[in-house]
C-alpha cells in the first residue's frame, strides 16, 4: 500500500546525528510518511538506532545491508519505498517540521514531476540561506526545462563564463537530491539510479540531470526547508587523490548522455566552459590539501597537462574567462605554468588564514 512521501536516508556510521535526523522527519506535519532508513553497513551504533526507531513508529522501515556507499544505499532505498513521492534526507543534517507538507503539496497544486526548494547551510556559530535558482517560487514547464535548466548541466553558453556562479545553481554547484522532491512513478518506470559515487563525485548532480530530461513540469519553493550540516569528514573535507579522475568521469559522462540523446550540440558549446569554470576549484583543492609540496605540485602539473583541460583552455577565448584570481588561474594553466599556480593558491590560503 502506498503513501503520499516516503523519506530515504542513506546511513553509515552517523550515531552522533543520527536521532536527530530521524525525529526531525517523524516530527514533520505531514505525518502520512514512510521513512525508509538504509544501513550501509554501518560499524557503530547506527544500525542499533535505526532499529530502535523501527521498533517504536511503524512509519519506519530499516534496509541493513553491505557497505556500498550513499548511492548504492539511496538506489536501495528507491527501490524498497512505496512513496508516490520520494524525497531523500542525508544522516548529518535535519528538515524543518513543514518540509514535507510543503513540498507535497506544491508538487500536488502544479502536477509537478520534481519540486525544489532552498536550503540552510549550517556551520558552527552560523547558517546561511543557499537559493537552487535565483528569484522567487515558479513552475517550469517541459519547454521551460529543456531551454533554461538542462542546458547547465552541460556548461554555459558563450560569454556567460565570467557570471558562472549566478546562472543555474540548481543544475551546477546546488545541485543536491536532500532539498527535492519527486514523483517516484517516472524514476522506477524509466530504472532512473543514483551513479557510483565513487566514480563520479557529484551523483546527485548527475540524478537530477537525468530527473529534469524526463521531467513534465517542475516547481521551485523559494523557501529553505533543509537543513545541510557541513562536515569536516566530507569528500572535500580531508584529501582524496581521485578529485579529478571523478571530474573526468563526470565529462565523459555527460558527452555520453548528450550523444545519445541528440544534445551534442549542446555539450560541445557548452562543456568546455564548465571545465574551464572548474578547472580553478580543482587546482585550488590539489594546493591545499595534497599533503606535501612535491604531491600538490605533481597533481597540479597533472591536471593542466590533460588533454581534457588542454582542449577547454584552447577552446574559450581568455576574453570570457572571468575576472581577478579565478581568470588569472586559467592564465597560468593555459601556460603550463604550475608552479605560478601552486605558489598563487598557497599565498591566497595563508591570506585567508591571516583573516581568521
Amino acid at each position: 500500500m502506498s503513501v503520499p512521501v516516503s523519506i530515504i536516508v542513506p546511513v553509515y556510521n552517523a550515531e552522533k546525528s543520527l536521532s536527530r535526523c530521524i525525529n526531525s522527519l517523524l516530527n514533520q506535519t505531514c505525518r502520512s510518511i514512510e521513512l525508509v532508513l538504509v544501513d550501509d553497513g554501518s560499524t557503530d551504533k547506527s544500525p542499533a538506532i535505526c532499529d530502535a526507531f523501527a521498533a517504536k513508529d511503524a512509519r519506519v522501515r530499516v534496509l541493513h545491508t553491505a557497505n556500498a556507499g550513499p548511492a548504492a544505499a539511496r538506489n536501495a532505498g528507491m527501490d524498497a519505498a512505496s512513496g508516490v513521492y520520494l524525497g531523500f534526507a542525508d544522516a548529518d543534517d535535519w528538515t524543518e517540521p513543514d518540509m514535507f507538507a510543503a513540498l507535497y503539496s506544491r508538487a500536488r497544486e502544479t502536477d509537478a514531476d520534481l519540486v525544489v526548494c532552498d536550503y540552510w547551510m549550517d556551520k558552527p556559530g552560523q547558517s546561511a540561506v543557499c537559493k537552487t535558482f535565483p528569484g522567487g517560487s515558479r513552475v517550469f514547464t517541459k519547454d521551460d526545462l529543456r531551454m533554461h535548466i538542462l542546458p547547465y548541466f552541460f556548461g554555459y553558453a558563450p560569454q556567460e563564463l565570467s557570471a558562472f556562479t549566478a546562472l543555474c545553481p540548481f543544475a551546477d554547484a546546488r545541485s543536491y537530491v536532500w532539498c527535492c522532491l519527486y514523483r517516484a512513478a517516472p524514476l522506477k518506470e524509466r530504472h532512473l539510479r543514483f551513479p557510483d559515487e565513487k566514480r563520479y563525485y557529484t551523483e546527485d548532480n548527475l540524478f537530477n540531470l537525468l530527473v529534469t530530461f524526463h521531467a513534465e513540469r517542475a516547481a521551485y519553493l523559494a523557501r529553505p526547508l533543509y537543513h545541510y550540516v557541513e562536515q569536516a569528514s566530507t569528500f572535500t573535507g580531508r584529501f582524496q587523490p581521485a578529485y579529478f579522475s571523478c571530474r573526468l568521469h563526470k565529462y565523459t559522462f555527460l558527452d555520453t548522455f548528450a550523444a545519445e540523446n541528440g544534445l551534442e550540440a549542446l555539450a560541445k558549446e557548452r562543456l568546455p566552459r564548465k571545465i574551464c569554470a572548474e578547472i580553478p576549484t580543482l587546482l585550488n583543492y590539489y594546493a591545499a590539501n595534497a599533503p606535501t609540496f612535491s604531491k600538490k605540485y605533481h597533481f597540479i602539473w597533472k591536471i593542466i597537462q590533460d588533454p581534457t583541460v588542454t582542449h577547454a583552455l584552447a577552446e574559450v577565448s581568455a576574453t570570457e574567462w572571468p575576472a581577478g584570481r579565478l581568470g588569472t588561474t586559467l592564465a597560468f594553466a593555459k601556460r603550463k605554468q604550475a608552479i605560478c599556480i601552486l605558489l598563487a593558491c598557497l599565498a591566497q590560503k595563508a591570506l585567508r588564514s591571516l583573516k581568521k
